[in-house]
């Protein structure tokens, strides 16, 4: 399955982080329903590759969002869009 190319949503000259770009967009997509709650995440790799930035990044944003309570993070299993996850706006 080929994997949805996010890189242009990624602004590397602009003024805000691009691991936040990254929490933001993914954010936006559990806020929009296309990450539903209880849906496994694609790998690191994977994720960092669809926006083009390391997999650094992709770990930074990853926590942001986990610290919110919007992912879970499941050493071994992967990580999961948390049930009853309410982005903030």
């Amino acid at each position: 399955m080929a994997l949805q190319d996010k890189s242009d949503r990624i602004d590397h000259d602009g003024p805000k982080l691009v691991w936040q770009q990254v929490a933001e967009d993914v954010e936006a997509e559990i806020a929009s329903g296309k990450l539903l709650p209880g849906a496994k995440m694609p790998a690191e790799l994977e994720i960092a590759s669809q926006y083009g930035v390391s997999r650094v990044t992709i770990r930074r944003a990853i926590k942001e969002l986990a610290e919110r309570d919007l992912l879970i993070v499941v050493h071994g299993r992967g990580t999961f869009v948390a049930h009853g996850a309410t982005p903030s706006t």
